[in-house]
């Protein structure tokens, strides 16, 4: 009786003598026993994470590649744009420019003039003298005269002289002028031209970041995905029930859908 109690007992432990390995087997196999299948299931999704950051890694170094080449077209010129503003600011100075001329005719008269004059007068009076008419009313005039004639065409000489040499002046300072205005336009070129690299590096900058942010955003989802199936498969490992490719196939749709 006690042999017969003992191999009953034993027939309901274990019915076909498999042991509990070959009870989890045939578990698999009639879909009974999920430990397997979530296992597996797990480590599908340890390596879909992995190529996530595979993947990841590789778009930030084309990133990083992209910036560093915007960096070195631009970067120069950008660095230099301030200075090239203020470098033309400098140039350009507080506003326009107006020709100044100080002088006078009376800068321009003759220094011998005055000797010629006296020259001019001993002249008549030598004449007058000669004539014995030195202190007549026509040797005065004549005098007047004179001295009138030699005045107006020493200050003619003087004043034309002076506009000549306002003249020149002028023209030179209109050169000038004109040669300024094509520095300064040189100047606001090349500023142009900075600015023009500036906002360009300014845009890749821009480009650069949102990429990375991106980035981000697509591997914190992917982890958050991973780690949200994880604990689903853990939860059907202690219920052993459910499937665990509806949980893969959503993280890989996903991650790479």
């Amino acid at each position: 009786m006690a042999d017969f109690v003992d191999s009953a007992t034993g027939f309901v432990m274990n019915p076909f003598g498999m042991g509990s390995t070959g009870f989890r087997r045939a578990g698999e196999i009639l879909g009974t026993d999920t430990n397997s299948a979530v296992d597996k299931a797990q480590a599908n999704l340890d390596s879909i994470l992995a190529q996530a950051n595979g993947v990841s890694g590789a778009n930030r170094r084309i990133y990083d590649d992209y910036l560093s080449k915007m960096q070195g077209i631009y970067g120069d010129n950008a660095a230099n744009y301030q200075a090239a503003v203020q470098k033309l600011a400098e140039a350009i100075g507080e506003g326009p420019e107006t020709f100044n001329y100080d002088k006078t005719a009376n800068d321009f008269f003759d220094p011998y003039a005055e000797q010629a004059q006296a020259q001019a007068m001993d002249a008549i009076n030598a004449s007058a003298s000669a004539g014995g008419n030195r202190f007549s009313s026509n040797y005065n005039d004549k005098l007047a005269a004179k001295q009138r004639a030699l005045a107006t065409e020493q200050w003619k000489t003087a004043y034309d002289t002076m506009m000549r040499d306002r003249a020149q002046q002028m023209s030179e300072w209109q050169a000038g002028q004109g040669a300024k205005q094509t520095y300064l336009g040189n100047l606001g070129t090349v500023a142009g031209l900075y600015g023009n690299d500036r906002d360009k590096l300014s845009d890749a900058l821009g480009n650069y970041y949102s990429n990375i942010a991106n980035q981000n955003n697509a591997d914190l989802e992917s982890y958050s995905d991973v780690t949200q199936s994880k604990a689903n498969l853990d939860a059907q490992r202690k219920s052993g029930v459910g499937s665990a490719l509806g949980s893969i196939g959503s993280v890989v749709g996903a991650i790479f859908g």
